[in-house]
């Protein structure tokens, strides 16, 4: 009887610990997804954009004063109001340009004044979470590319433009490459060509590198404890899977045109990474471009021959 009495209590001891260690989890990883998909709450990121210009020595003023842009928006699949600004002088290929992350729009200005002076339409907008987007969640890309699928159909259908371009900087080539692997060449809102600058190159992969304070970490068993409470809890309640973030794996699917630039002086995406995106990517006419610069900088440090890359791969696939 003693015997089964100790028994009993090892067995309730057992279980309390198993579902305090399952709730323990639970709670963790509520808290990390939270973190994760509202990383933005309480941050202006308007005001970001403006530091981030001021810390490139970019001119905001200057461009203002050359261009003047015109909002516009569309919805996305799942409702999302999808904000932009559209600058007009009269060209039949548009541009829409995809922010990274933390900032919004105007943080991709240098790089609509590029096009516009090339002589393109550009409309940038606004990613889920940042400025005015009506999502306020951030899912690297995952629902984000509902809002570009939306952008490509707006500019082809409602602002009539003969070709389109997609060109995405970090969180927003990540986005762009994701995009590039849901959409089918010659539908509305399928792009003519994708250019994507310094992608993130997977959700799971730079959240890794982030919690294990970079790659020697990025396995630990403190790491894996974080990844794996936050994966499955995001995908058990916000039905997100971070595995449709991997941008190194859906790049596979792409059958779009698409230029991947590498910044080889990155620190943030890591050239090795964003090479493999690259090398999985198959479809004719895709190109790779190294530029000797820092994290989405090869605008920033030599404008004029970074669009003379971007214009020859544009010529080369008939864009």
């Amino acid at each position: 009887m003693r015997k089964n009495k100790v028994i009993k209590g090892l067995v309730i001891t057992a279980g309390v610990i198993a579902a305090v260690a399952i709730g323990g989890s639970i709670v963790t990883g509520g808290v990390i997804s939270d973190k994760i998909l509202h990383q933005n709450e309480g941050k202006n990121t308007c005001e970001n954009s403006l530091k981030q210009l001021e810390l490139w020595g970019y001119d905001i003023d200057a461009f203002n004063a050359e261009y003047q842009g015109v909002d516009v928006s569309t919805v996305a699949e799942d409702g999302n109001l999808v904000p932009g600004t559209l600058f007009e002088q009269g060209s039949d290929t548009c541009v829409i340009l995809v922010h990274g992350a933390g900032g919004d729009r105007v943080s991709i200005y240098p790089l609509a004044e590029g096009y516009l002076q090339d002589g393109y339409d550009v409309i940038a907008i606004d990613q889920r979470g940042c400025g005015s987007n009506g999502d306020d969640r951030v899912t690297f890309g995952i629902n984000e590319e509902l809002d570009v699928e939306a952008m490509v159909a707006y500019a082809r259908q409602t602002l009539d433009y003969d070709k389109v371009i997609v060109h995405g900087q970090s969180m927003g080539a990540q986005t762009a490459v994701i995009y590039a692997a849901n959409v089918v060449p010659g539908e509305a809102e399928a792009a003519d060509a994708v250019i994507c600058d310094s992608p993130v190159p997977g959700m799971e992969l730079m959240l890794r590198l982030m919690f294990g304070d970079g790659e020697e970490g990025m396995n630990s068993p403190v790491t894996n404890f974080l990844i794996g409470t936050s994966k499955t809890f995001m995908n058990t309640f916000d039905r997100i899977n971070w595995d449709d973030a991997d941008t190194i794996e859906v790049a596979s699917r792409i059958e779009l045109p698409v230029l991947i630039i590498v910044s080889d002086r990155d620190e943030v995406c890591l050239p090795q990474y964003v090479e493999q995106i690259y090398g999985n990517i198959t479809s004719e006419g895709s190109a790779i471009l190294h530029v000797d610069s820092a994290h989405i900088e090869g605008i920033i440090d030599d404008a004029d021959g970074y669009m003379d890359s971007v214009g020859n791969f544009l010529t080369s696939v008939g864009v």
